[in-house]
């Protein structure tokens, strides 16, 4: 027994969908600008604290070393 708008694994078709033309309500198209909006701003925040907070490590110690090995 086949549900009409659905496939034979029981999934929406893409033509049933209330979006797939681009017939998103405005509620929804504002959610989704709202997602992409975060995404990137935390991507900037994540790349200004990676950089603002990495690591430089301790200046490099220079050790005296013999200019000649002795061989005995």
């Amino acid at each position: 027994m086949k549900k009409e708008g659905f496939n034979e694994q029981g999934e929406p078709t893409l033509r049933e969908l209330e979006d797939y033309e681009g017939k998103a309500s405005p509620e929804k198209r504002k959610a989704i600008m709202w997602v992409i909006v975060t995404g990137l701003l935390l991507g900037v925040f994540y790349t200004l604290a990676k950089h603002y907070f990495k690591d430089v490590g301790y200046e490099e110690v220079k050790i005296p070393q013999q200019e000649r090995i002795l061989h005995y």
